[in-house]
């Protein structure tokens, strides 16, 4: 993705620092990072075997006490 509203901050040194770029499209990178670690999550507990509800409410009442 090309930002080309973004500008690049140095150090006294000519090191680069920090970005600066427009707020929707920070938005936008939030929104996409946050749907990449959703479909991370996915894929780590796809494979997991399901529990039935009733045996998990149980389980989760046990740990509340």
């Amino acid at each position: 993705m090309k930002i080309k509203e973004a500008q690049v901050l140095y150090d006294a040194r000519g090191r680069k620092t920090h970005v600066v770029i427009p707020y929707k499209k920070y938005k936008e990178l939030l929104s996409y990072f946050e749907d990449v670690d959703d479909i991370k999550a996915i894929e780590e507990v796809k494979n997991e075997k399901a529990i039935p509800w009733e045996k998990a409410k149980k389980i989760l009442a046990k740990r509340r006490r």
